[in-house]
């Protein structure tokens, strides 16, 4: 009886997890939504359509064409924390930016333009890993719709 509910107890995270990634993937896309992204070779790519979740601190933006698969020429998602004293200055602790060129992990730094957030301009750098991030500065600015 006890390896049963330790069984149950252990499936549970892994089942509420792949609930809630499956609900988020339903989530209902804005078509009027876009990011406009600048790569450090001056380049601008524009990303249309997204979906922006956002919490009394904690909030995600996702912009791309609705559909999440490999064959997405531009997709980026980023996990924004809003500074303590300056709910204007959001962290991005976590991403993905995906360009035809390029697919990288992200980190960095948005300013909000609109209270609550609807459009903000953005500071991403390459994530390395454990913290750490690269020089190059992909720079842009984001409407919810």
């Amino acid at each position: 009886m006890h390896v049963r509910r330790g069984v149950v107890l252990a499936a549970m995270p892994l089942l509420l997890g792949a609930w809630t990634l499956s609900s988020e993937n339903h989530m209902p896309w804005n078509p009027r939504g876009k990011t406009v992204v600048k790569t450090p070779g001056g380049v601008s790519h524009v990303i249309r359509g997204s979906v922006c979740n956002f919490g009394p601190r904690a909030g995600r933006l996702r912009f791309g064409d609705g559909s999440i698969t490999a064959n997405v020429s531009s997709y980026m998602s980023i996990v924004v924390s809003a500074r303590k004293g300056n709910p204007a200055v959001l962290d991005i602790i976590d991403g993905v930016l995906s360009l035809p060129t390029l697919n990288i992990a992200v980190l960095g730094t948005a300013r909000v333009q609109d209270l609550p957030v609807k459009r903000g301009t953005f500071v991403l750098f390459r994530h390395k890993g454990g913290g750490v991030t690269g020089e190059a500065r992909y720079t842009g600015s984001w409407r919810c719709g």
